[in-house]
């Protein structure tokens, strides 16, 4: 009698804390707080391009540009209990080759005073709307101070959100950061595919390695490096440029290829001078069976060493490339002969994190 008597003043406990939630939407917020993502001041919400480009750029890029690939939320709270429960623009959560996790589902960090960086697995539901619970979360000791760092969907976009916190503790969202983004122009494999859960997609792997911001505008399909895309990424003030659009325009001959890659860093320059970064196709697992395969990577990767060299040649010392062997995957690093497992995104991404900090000269990793 006294354990059926404890276990129903435990559930009642669990439920008068759950109904003692304070929740925060960081739409609210009375400043700018959304991280990695451009045209902060154009968006209202969690997309990625702003409303002006619908009429500009193809159907397909707009819509999705509506995923929240790469976005992210700072905050801080002194809570032992956090939730996150949040409204997508589409109730398809999986794909076949993709968990829910990684496709609708969030991810939560948090990092102390130290730099230490420490990963939360919350309890998840995927239902109307869907929600991450992380309880009993250790509190902080004399000399540490925790910021949380929550990054959104990457095949999906988020219509609400709203963090929860035990009311009376203490709350607040992390302004935008003031820095100068790397931006990230790519395929479905920039954008996320097909990674566990959205921290591992392999530009977030390089945004957390250096702890800088970082803008994420892979398109699935549809890395062309259009002109009408290319201005608006040309428009962000940046600290650098990632090109790696070769998965999605390897059909292409060498020649089309290296004028498709020489225009598009042409354009660029005509709004920065900032340092452009062409990143080789990286390639497919099957290679040593698939001829076909083997030569589409063979062609992209010659037509971007050769724009690369011709650039550097007519002047341009702040281009730089990064090679298929740089990028150095093997048989294990693709979910479908293409598309990055979580092992494939942190070598990718590591791999352009050591690039990009010999470019910026950051300090060494």
């Amino acid at each position: 009698m006294k354990r059926i008597f404890g276990l129903l003043l435990l559930v009642l406990a669990s439920n008068i804390a759950y109904a003692q939630k304070t929740w925060y939407d960081p739409q609210q917020a009375e400043y700018d707080v959304m991280q990695n993502q451009a045209f902060v001041d154009q968006i209202k919400g969690y997309s990625r391009l702003p409303e002006s480009a619908k009429s500009v750029v193809r159907d397909a890029v707009w819509n999705l540009s509506r995923h929240s690939a790469g976005v992210a939320i700072f905050f801080r709270t002194d809570s032992p209990d956090i939730e996150i429960k949040y409204s997508t623009t589409s109730r398809s959560y999986a794909m076949p080759h993709m968990p829910s996790t990684g496709v609708s589902g969030v991810d939560l960090y948090r990092v102390d005073n130290h730099g230490e960086w420490c990963y939360l697995a919350g309890g998840y539901s995927f239902g109307d709307q869907v929600s991450y619970k992380y309880n009993d979360l250790p509190k902080a000791s004399a000399d540490q101070e925790f910021e949380y760092r929550l990054y959104l969907p990457l095949y999906n976009g988020v219509k609400s959100l709203q963090i929860g916190v035990n009311e009376g503790c203490e709350f607040e969202f992390v302004p935008t950061s003031t820095k100068k983004p790397i931006v990230l122009y790519g395929t479905s494999i920039a954008q996320g595919g097909c990674c566990s859960r959205p921290a591992m997609a392999w530009g977030t792997v390089v945004h957390r390695e250096l702890d800088y911001p970082l803008v994420n505008l892979g398109f699935s399909g549809n890395g062309h490096m259009e002109p009408e895309v290319l201005d608006y990424i040309a428009q962000i003030d940046a600290a650098l440029y990632i090109l790696d659009c070769l998965p999605n325009v390897a059909n292409r001959t060498l020649d089309d290829l290296y004028q498709l890659l020489t225009s598009a860093v042409k354009q660029i320059r005509q709004k920065s001078q900032a340092p452009i970064l062409l990143v080789d196709h990286v390639g497919f697992s099957d290679e040593k069976t698939d001829r076909v395969n083997r030569e589409k990577v063979k062609t992209a990767n010659a037509a971007n060493l050769k724009a690369y060299g011709a650039l550097r040649k007519q002047g341009d010392k702040r281009v730089y490339y990064l090679s298929q062997k740089e990028l150095g995957l093997d048989m294990n690093s693709t979910v479908d002969g293409i598309h990055l497992t979580d092992w494939g995104m942190v070598q990718q991404g590591e791999a352009v994190a050591d690039k990009v900090c010999k470019i910026l000269h950051l300090r060494t990793r």
